[in-house]
């Protein structure tokens, strides 16, 4: 293999037709161009300078290549370029994987940012379950995942990828409009323990498992009825009196269904940790890390509005 950067060297030296005009040229001693050509002309197996009274004469060979390497430096050239371009976020894309709740919500306004911040960056978005989101992020698929885990902030795990905590999103208690409760502008866990409650996949495991921890520790099991596959699907059965549900904000959207109320819940609230993640190895490239501020700043603006 030809080393580049010898190729180089000798277009300087054709080009200049001496050894220490070509050092004055790259900046090298000539002593060090001298070693170049002849670590090349190892290389090739040929002769490519000859002594021409104070200077040097290119052979047929050396010729040769130098009409090569014009052609392999430009493109070099474009190479570096192009990288530099990727690296200042000039171009190339991010793939973003977020939870169903998240990628209506959350995520949308960072995009829109992201899109300000650099416009030549192409975006993708898929939608992805927390774990399946964290496994295509190890794989390379993804370049950033939004997730629901388990953690609180502090807590991340030392699994290769870097993580940000975004945001505690709260459940709110949904119920229909026409309840006994619905007046009460907080609701206390303990009052609906005979009620049936409408249980959410979505998610499944973690979410689940805030809503009934929060019921024990209102001193009950949830009894649950029915089953929605998400939580606009949960919200139509409460709507329909089917039952009640604790649905966290994020889900809840801009604005709850016509048939519900939604209340906070009366002391501790239950809450599911919202978290951005990438891989260690591409964190610090600009248009990830422009990604996960953008994400910050969606959750920042989130937080706030709640308020």
């Amino acid at each position: 293999m030809i080393d580049v950067r010898r190729l180089r060297v000798l277009k300087a030296v054709v080009e200049s037709g001496s050894v220490s005009g070509a050092a004055a040229y790259l900046n090298y001693t000539p002593s060090a161009v001298s070693q170049s050509i002849t670590a090349l002309e190892r290389e090739t197996g040929t002769v490519l300078l000859e002594r021409a009274g104070r200077g040097v004469r290119p052979t047929d060979a050396a010729l040769v290549l130098c009409e090569h390497a014009t052609l392999v430096l430009a493109s070099v050239q474009r190479a570096e370029e192009a990288l530099a371009a990727l690296r200042a976020g000039r171009g190339g894309r991010v793939r973003v994987g977020a939870f169903p709740t998240a990628g209506s919500s959350l995520v949308p306004q960072a995009l829109a940012a992201f899109q300000q911040h650099l416009p030549d960056v192409a975006l993708d978005l898929t939608v992805l379950e927390p774990d399946e989101a964290i496994a295509s992020l190890h794989a390379g698929t993804i370049d950033v995942a939004v997730v629901v885990e388990a953690f609180p902030p502090g807590q991340a795990p030392s699994d290769g990828l870097r993580r940000r905590h975004l945001l505690a999103d709260p459940f709110r208690m949904v119920i229909p409009r026409g309840h006994r409760l619905a007046a009460r502008r907080v609701v206390d866990l303990e009052t609906l323990a005979t009620e049936q409650w409408i249980a959410v996949n979505s998610c499944p495991g973690y979410c689940q498992q805030v809503v009934n921890e929060a019921c024990l520790r209102a001193g009950f099991r949830p009894r649950y009825g029915l089953e929605a596959d998400e939580y606009p699907t949960a919200q139509g059965f409460v709507a329909a009196g089917l039952g009640v549900a604790l649905i966290p904000l994020l889900a809840l959207g801009a604005a709850a269904h016509s048939g519900v109320v939604v209340r906070r819940v009366k002391g501790e609230q239950p809450v599911r940790q919202v978290w951005s993640a990438t891989r260690a190895a591409i964190a610090d490239q600009v248009p990830v890390r422009t990604m996960l501020d953008d994400l910050d700043w969606a959750a920042r603006q989130f937080v706030a509005s709640m308020s």
